[in-house]
């Protein structure tokens, strides 16, 4: 029986807004319904998933903030209007070359629908317009609203719905530990309570083999191993020779027992970089520079060398802090995590050494990454947090990222992202990620069954954080546990 096929989606032209905004607007008329709801693809901070009422205002894009804060940088620039019982989705798309925005708005109404992009006087409008589309795509009655976002970006980014030629290596499927949760505890543990970069200074060589150790007397069934923040200058992304003596000799006894290592590497930061590879507002040196010649250069040949087996041997990267892009609006950067900060917007515009704004800057940094390590191990795995079709070709596996606020339903909330993510970036791999804090129930029943969602992780070995604020901050993680988790993982149904 053939299904009937859909109506192509109405694709609409944007038009320049003063001298740095193009504009679109979508009226009942044309929508054919009157707007009542409008929902937002990415949860909010709370990690709400239901339509908003009406009057609202969604922003979206590489910053997160209240309405749009499930911790993707960026999502598909997309919204949902609801009214009437039908529902249309609206979503921008843009030629290879031209995403030079770092956020969308949505202004709904009952009236009407406006979507604005501010290009921050880095391109001009008119010369930008004629590369985007507006989609509007009509829903089917009781479509699924993941559905209907996933048949909306289809048309604008056709090569992030084909399906791949090669089937993924078996072992990105295997279920990871990542040290950060041990990290923060440890310091917290030592410390008593205080902020949470810290944990930067308990990234050492000593304490992941005793963690490591500890996961494998409790039988955990892990394959991947994530050195998290800390191992070396968030820049330069040298191996701190205190902390890791023997990076390489650590990497070859993983890869004995069966295992790999994937290291954490910031897409912004600047730690140890020269200041002509870096981008500065009002003489502020804000992050690093990707446009920058040099410093792509640079950063290709370390990729490359942690990578190959003649240097440090490792089998990829967990790409994160993500949200930094430069802006003239809300400015923000530093060398580490947890030595950044926001600035007033500049006086004096910002210049990078090459083209390029917004969201182009952060896919040319995550793709240069990508395609140096591709180069030199095909098999090795990249994880990010860029849910957006366009960057379907600088990463292998979404990363779902850090819980945020404690959500009492906690597979409710991680599930919206999954589902997100599967509808913008429908053949990469989930990693269900694990950094959960203060409710330890609710930790041990996610990372036992988060598997349901995708590739299962474990951020605990030996302690968990109950309290930012108050004593006892931690409490030990049982043995016992960690062996349900092991049986847990070893279920048929996991995926």
């Amino acid at each position: 029986m053939n299904s009937t096929p859909h109506p192509a989606p109405l694709l609409l032209a944007f038009r320049p807004e003063g001298k740095t905004c193009l504009t679109a607007r979508v009226t009942a008329d044309a929508l054919g319904f009157r707007p009542e709801q409008v929902w937002n693809p990415s949860p909010s901070t709370e990690h709400r998933t239901a339509p908003w009422p009406l009057p609202k205002t969604l922003r979206i894009g590489i910053f997160g903030n209240a309405d749009t804060n499930a911790r993707f940088s960026p999502p598909p620039a997309a919204i949902v209007a609801l009214g009437g019982g039908r529902r249309t989705a609206l979503a921008v798309g843009a030629e290879p070359g031209w995403h030079l925005w770092n956020e969308v708005e949505f202004t709904a109404d009952s009236g009407e629908l406006r979507v604005r992009i501010d290009l921050e006087g880095h391109s001009r409008p008119e010369a930008v317009a004629p590369h985007l589309r507006l989609a509007l795509t009509p829903g089917e009655p009781d479509e699924p609203l993941l559905d209907l976002l996933a048949r909306s970006l289809r048309p604008l980014y056709p090569a992030a719905y084909r399906r791949p030629r090669r089937p993924a290596p078996a072992w990105w499927k295997h279920p990871s530990y990542c040290g950060w949760g041990d990290q923060v505890a440890c310091s917290l543990w030592l410390e008593g309570v205080g902020p949470e970069p810290r944990a930067i200074a308990y990234n050492t060589q000593g304490l992941y083999e005793r963690w490591i150790r500890r996961l494998d007397r409790a039988g955990l069934p892990f394959g991947t191993i994530t050195i998290d923040c800390g191992w070396a200058p968030a820049g330069t992304l040298r191996p701190n020779p205190e902390r890791w003596p023997d990076l390489k000799g650590f990497v070859r006894r993983q890869h004995e027992a069966g295992r790999k290592v994937l290291l954490w590497l910031a897409a912004w930061l600047w730690e140890g970089l020269p200041d002509s590879w870096c981008v500065f507002a009002d003489g502020v040196k804000l992050v690093a520079d990707p446009t920058h010649p040099g410093y792509r250069r640079f950063l290709r040949e370390r990729v490359r060398e942690l990578i190959s087996p003649d240097g440090l041997d490792a089998d990829g990267f967990k790409i994160d802090q993500l949200a930094y892009s430069p802006s003239e609006r809300k400015p923000r950067g530093g060398p580490q995590f947890g030595r950044t900060r926001y600035y007033p917007p500049p006086h004096t515009p910002i210049r990078l050494a090459g083209p390029g704004w917004g969201c182009e800057l952060l896919y040319r940094l995550q793709r240069d990454i990508y395609e140096a390590a591709k180069s030199v191990k095909p098999d090795c795995l990249i994880t990010s947090s860029t849910v957006h079709p366009y960057f379907h070709d600088t990463l292998d596996m979404v990363r779902l990222h850090d819980m945020g606020a404690v959500a009492p339903d906690i597979f409710a909330a991680m599930g919206a992202r999954a589902g997100l993510a599967r509808a913008a970036l429908p053949h990469k791999l989930v990693d269900a990620d694990d950094w959960i804090h203060t409710d330890y129930r609710l930790w041990r029943r996610y990372t036992a069954g988060s598997g349901v969602l995708g590739v299962p992780s474990i951020f605990y070995a030996e302690r968990f954080v109950a309290d930012w604020q108050a004593e006892p901050a931690t409490r030990p993680v049982p043995l016992s546990d960690l062996r349900a988790i092991a049986a847990a993982w070893r279920r048929p149904e996991r995926l």
